[in-house]
């Protein structure tokens, strides 16, 4: 038996595709970011939980800190220079910053937050619209 637990998250934030992309998206444009972060463990903690949904929070507070109202970018497009010049908030990603990078960052930042011998972190869902949605897997589950 294994046990799974989804918290949710919601961010702003603005993006271009540009390398080996031709498209509308090659203007830059913001979506509202949805996230679902997948939890799992094999037994339950001494509380009876994987994971107390409080806990997942601190990844909430680093999206909030360095995706929530960013403009993320490739690292060669050259829109880079134009944004940190004016002072804006700029996330930068190698390779187009799709919804499968971005949910990529997002999967690698939650390894780093929440596995140890107990949880592991099974997958990351990240929608840019109501329709779109990227789902990073761990396969090592």
């Amino acid at each position: 038996m294994k046990y799974r637990v989804i918290k949710q998250f919601t961010f702003e934030a603005a993006h271009r595709l540009y390398e080996n992309y031709q498209g509308k998206c090659t203007n830059n444009h913001g979506h509202s970011w949805q996230i679902a972060l997948h939890l799992e463990a094999d037994e339950l903690d001494n509380k009876g939980m994987v994971i107390d949904f409080t806990e997942m929070k601190k990844l909430k507070e680093w999206i909030d800190n360095e995706l929530d109202h960013t403009t993320i970018l490739s690292s060669t497009d050259p829109m880079v220079d134009y944004i940190k010049d004016s002072k804006q908030r700029l996330f930068v990603v190698t390779g187009n910053p799709t919804s499968e990078a971005i949910g990529r960052v997002i999967f690698e930042k939650a390894v780093e937050f929440f596995t140890n011998d107990h949880v592991k972190v099974a997958k990351v869902e990240i929608a840019e619209t109501c329709t779109s949605m990227a789902q990073i897997i761990n396969d090592k589950l």
